[in-house]
C-alpha cells in the first residue's frame, strides 16, 4: 500500500489539534473520528469515508436525518466514528437513543445498524477495530485485514463500497463486480479535534 506524508493529509483534513495524547487517554476513552482513504495515484485518494444505505462508501454522500426541527438538530453534515480501543469496538458518530454500531456484515462489507434497531447479521463480526496515533494523524485499522474500495460497476470511477479484506478470505462473489482484482486496497487515517468531528441525529 502507498503511504503518504501526515503534513500533506493534514492540510486536507484541517486537523483542528495535531498535538498527541497518551496511550492510556486512546486505550480507555472512546473518541469521534472522520476518515479519508489513502491510496496515492488512485481515484479513492483522499476520499472521505461516507454512510449511506446501511454502509460505508467512497464516492457517495452521507445520508442522514433528523426528525426535530432543524435548529435543534446536532450540528454535524458528515460521517463520524467513535472508536473504542479498550474494547476494539467502532460506532457511528450519532444521537439517536441506543445508537448504531459499526460491524462487518458475513460478505466482509463494513455496514451499521439501524437506528432503533440492534440486529445484526448472524455471522458478523462486531470487535477488532483500533485507531492508533501516527505524525499528528489516526490511522484506522481492523484485527481480520486491510480495507478495499470495490466499485459498484467495472469500469467506472465511483462509488465504491468498503470492504474488509479478512482471515475469512474475502470472495469474488462477495464483491459488486463479483470481482476482487477489480478493488483497490488502501490505508484510512483521520483527524480529531479537541471536540471530535459533531455528531448527527441518525445515519441512513
Amino acid at each position: 500500500m502507498v503511504f503518504v506524508k501526515a503534513s500533506a493529509l493534514l492540510s486536507l483534513l484541517a486537523v483542528a489539534s495535531a498535538a498527541p495524547t497518551g496511550d492510556i487517554e486512546a486505550r480507555s476513552s472512546p473518541q469521534a473520528y472522520s476518515f479519508l482513504a489513502l491510496r496515492s495515484a488512485s481515484p479513492i485518494h483522499f476520499q472521505s469515508w461516507n454512510a449511506n444505505s446501511g454502509n460505508i462508501w467512497l464516492g457517495k454522500p452521507t445520508a442522514k436525518y433528523c426528525p426535530v426541527a432543524p435548529a435543534q438538530c446536532p450540528k454535524g453534515t458528515g460521517t463520524s466514528f467513535y472508536v473504542d480501543n479498550q474494547y476494539w469496538t467502532a460506532s457511528m458518530n450519532t444521537v439517536v437513543p441506543g445508537g448504531q454500531q459499526l460491524y462487518i456484515d458475513p460478505h466482509g462489507a463494513l455496514a451499521y445498524t439501524q437506528a432503533h434497531s440492534a440486529s445484526i447479521p448472524s455471522g458478523s463480526l462486531t470487535t477488532g477495530f483500533q485507531v492508533k496515533q501516527s505524525g499528528g494523524l489516526w490511522y484506522f485499522s481492523h484485527c481480520e485485514g486491510g480495507f478495499l474500495a470495490c466499485p459498484l460497476k467495472k469500469g467506472t470511477t465511483g462509488p465504491w463500497k468498503i470492504f474488509i479484506d479478512g482471515k475469512r478470505v474475502l470472495k469474488d462473489s462477495d464483491v459488486p463486480t463479483k470481482c476482487k482484482k477489480d478493488c483497490l486496497g488502501f490505508d484510512a487515517a483521520g483527524s480529531r479535534g479537541d471536540a471530535g468531528p459533531l455528531a448527527v441525529w441518525q445515519f441512513i
